[in-house]
């Protein structure tokens, strides 16, 4: 089996409007280590890149770190917009999806990037068959590719990655036949801790990968009760697409990013699942799960209480209600039976 992994690049500089020349930001080039870190343990064979900059600056941390050269590869670069800077991206880019073959004068089509992106892939994997392959590439050329293997993937998919940088997508190839594709989308690090809550320097864990966790390395979920100082509780119900949807949960949380305290990764998720912004929280409790420390906050707040704002594919609903209302809630109608134990 061959496996490709195709890294969309980094944040790139639109003040440069060189397709060819434009480099990173500052962001861009901190989140080259994202990638970095997710390749480290992929034992990468070769590192290839389209000829633009910031694609092959993308790859240049991994490349560098690892004693890589960054094979160029033409074809795998950027769809050619036009001879003009157009500030209305998002129509052209409707309409190239629209109709595989709309072009712009001096322009590609999507058709057009598509072939010369698949032929080069396939050049690729005569060439390194059997080996594990990471490409510096681009949103629109990568996103072409995967519309080749799987017709599915259109508009409304690009339209979700568009902002996404770095985006990794894994392929795993039987000679030229795609077998799988994996949407990595912007891989979510984690610092480790052991089994004693203490962080284990040099280890990042990464959002989906909990088979691959080394043995005795856990992350953090950071978990928040939120109390009103009139003594409700706030309940926050899961969106349709989520695990257990349209179900109740008298807690916000979430995994804590690398870099993050338990505290600190606390306060941003309660801020992006609720809106509720805190200033400090209380400590309620801490448990190891499988692959998991959970740990538990209480936040007593005085905010207004219409004022709570829903996260886009987490939560759906929310409610205030006093202890005894949720504590005569069912296990069909509410999640977190360990938080139930701090509501009183």
């Amino acid at each position: 089996m061959t496996k490709v992994y195709f890294i969309r690049h980094a944040e790139p500089d639109f003040t440069n409007h060189n397709d060819l020349l434009r480099p990173l930001t500052e962001k861009g080039m901190q989140d080259r280590k994202i990638v970095t870190d997710y390749l480290e343990d992929k034992k990468i064979d070769v590192v290839l890149s389209s000829p633009f900059k910031r694609a092959a600056m993308t790859m240049e941390d991994f490349a560098g770190k690892y004693g890589f050269n960054i094979e160029t590869i033409d074809d795998f670069h950027e769809r050619i917009v036009g001879t003009e800077w157009i500030d209305n991206f998002g129509d052209f880019a409707k309409n190239q999806w629209a109709d595989f073959d709309y072009k712009l004068d001096g322009g590609e089509s999507l058709n057009e990037v598509q072939t010369r992106n698949i032929a080069a892939l396939k050049e690729v994997l005569r060439k390194y068959d059997g080996k594990n392959i990471a490409v510096g590439t681009h949103g629109t050329a990568l996103s072409t590719i995967i519309n080749y293997y799987d017709k599915s993937f259109g508009y409304e998919d690009f339209e979700k990655i568009k902002d996404v940088m770095p985006w990794i997508v894994a392929f795993e190839f039987d000679g030229e036949k795609c077998v799988s594709i994996k949407n990595l989308k912007k891989p979510e690090l984690w610092d480790a801790y052991n089994s004693d809550y203490k962080k284990l320097e040099g280890i990042t864990l990464i959002r989906d990968d909990e088979a691959n966790f080394p043995e005795g390395a856990y992350h953090l979920v950071c978990e928040v009760l939120v109390r009103h100082v009139d003594g409700t509780y706030l309940l926050m119900k899961r969106s349709p697409n989520k695990n257990w949807p349209g179900m109740w949960e008298a807690t916000a949380g979430g995994s804590a990013l690398k870099g993050e305290t338990d505290v600190e990764g606390a306060l941003r998720e309660l801020r992006e699942e609720t809106g509720v912004i805190a200033e400090k929280l209380e400590f309620l409790s801490k448990d190891l799960g499988k692959y998991c420390w959970h740990v538990r906050f209480l936040c007593i707040t005085d905010c207004d209480k219409n004022s709570v704002q829903l996260q886009e594919g987490e939560t759906c609903d929310y409610k205030w209600l006093p202890a005894s209302e949720i504590l005569a809630m069912s296990d069909k109608e509410l999640l977190g039976w360990e938080m139930r134990k701090h509501i009183v």
